[in-house]
């Protein structure tokens, strides 16, 4: 069985972290490769109509359930060799920092059943409020990198692995949480 995350930038993080690891990068350059070149206007140096008909086709990779469940770390940098991958591929440089790589949902990250540790910096930091509800219960989770605004934030009390939490670039809807995590014991990293 394959998965295909529901948030393209979500599911470009997971396509990362396979990259050494059960997918290859011939292959999915060869995906970048067959969107056609559009001419003068791609929007060279930065992104274009190209950069979304391949993110696109990205996004439509499945990923093996059993490959999903084995990833322990995920990370959103915007020097990721998925995102260098397609620059590379494309001949854009926006230097990874495009807004076309965000994370806009976590809807699905439960079928990431071994992860360890989350951190939403970079191309996880969301414009819009990030529901943090996929997260309930999650059985691995222990260290956790939150940005921007975030609701559902009582959820974070569900996770029983949770160790470390940097809250340091997030808002949170329920401000409390972070201190009765403290209470439980969770190092619980807050802004100055």
């Amino acid at each position: 069985m394959t998965i295909v995350f529901a948030d393209r930038g979500l599911h470009l993080g997971v396509l990362n972290a396979l990259l050494d690891d059960g997918v290859s990068a011939a292959d999915l350059r060869a995906i970048i490769e067959s969107t056609s070149p559009d001419g003068p206007d791609d929007g060279y140096p930065g992104p274009g109509p190209r950069l979304a008909a391949s993110l696109d086709l990205l996004h439509a990779v499945g990923v093996p359930s059993d490959a999903a469940a084995a990833i322990e770390h995920l990370d959103f940098d915007g020097g990721n060799d998925i995102y260098m991958l397609v620059e590379q591929t494309l001949d854009i440089d926006t230097g990874g920092e495009s807004d076309d790589y965000g994370v806009t949902s976590l809807e699905g990250i439960g079928a990431l059943s071994g992860l360890q540790s989350l951190d939403l910096d970079g191309h996880g930091y969301h414009p819009a409020p990030l529901d943090l509800t996929p997260l309930t219960g999650h059985p691995t989770l222990s260290e956790l990198v939150l940005t921007g605004d975030c609701t559902g934030a009582g959820v974070l009390e569900s996770l029983p692995a949770l160790r470390n939490l940097d809250v340091s670039l997030a808002h949170l809807d329920d401000p409390d949480v972070a201190t009765r995590l403290e209470a439980r014991g969770v190092t619980v990293h807050q802004r100055g």
